[in-house]
């Protein structure tokens, strides 16, 4: 089994007397398994899915078969049926941690290098935008609590000044001011 971002998903099951060819686009989802035997080639079943285990069945010499492509998130896997009998398989794993067979640990080594540089990128994207954002709040209030004080000052002025300035020179407020 191959697998690549260009060229999608790519398997092979020698079966009885024929070669079973699986392709997966990586793209378009185009999904087309074709029957080889000997120099002839016929696409057996050709879709186009977006889901993520795709059935695709056919018939051939008496038998029965169900090829069934799995794409899902770390990883692909192609099963083969013959009248309902899983008879092969292939499965590829591309989530990058590695477990020991021999043990059937985790390598904790390998787990945190692979970890290493998305957590760093993103630890440094959430400084980063919670230090911008600390800075907008803050600008934003400090702006606020001065505008707010300032304009209270300014209106007690013009209210002041006008209320002065209707009741004229005769008025009462000039004689309490003097």
């Amino acid at each position: 089994m191959k697998i690549s971002l260009p060229n999608g998903i790519e398997a092979w099951f020698d079966v009885d007397d024929i070669t079973i060819h699986v392709w997966g686009s990586s793209w378009t989802g185009r999904e087309v398994v074709t029957v080889c035997q000997g120099e002839r080639k016929e696409v057996i079943s050709s879709k186009r899915s977006w889901r993520f285990k795709t059935p695709h069945a056919f018939e051939h010499k008496g038998h029965h078969y169900l090829v069934a492509l799995g794409v899902g998130f770390g990883g692909a896997g192609v099963e083969l049926y013959r009248d309902g009998v899983l008879i092969d398989s292939d499965q590829i794993s591309t989530t990058g941690f590695r477990i020991d067979p021999a043990t059937g640990k985790l390598d904790w080594k390998h787990a945190l290098k692979s970890l290493a540089l998305p957590l760093v990128v993103g630890l440094a994207v959430g400084i980063g935008f919670g230090y911008l954002a600390g800075l907008a709040f803050k600008r934003s209030s400090e702006s606020n609590r001065w505008a707010g004080a300032t304009d209270g000052r300014v209106r007690a002025r013009r209210y002041a000044r006008r209320a002065w300035h209707a009741a004229g020179p005769s008025s009462s407020l000039l004689k309490s001011r003097t």
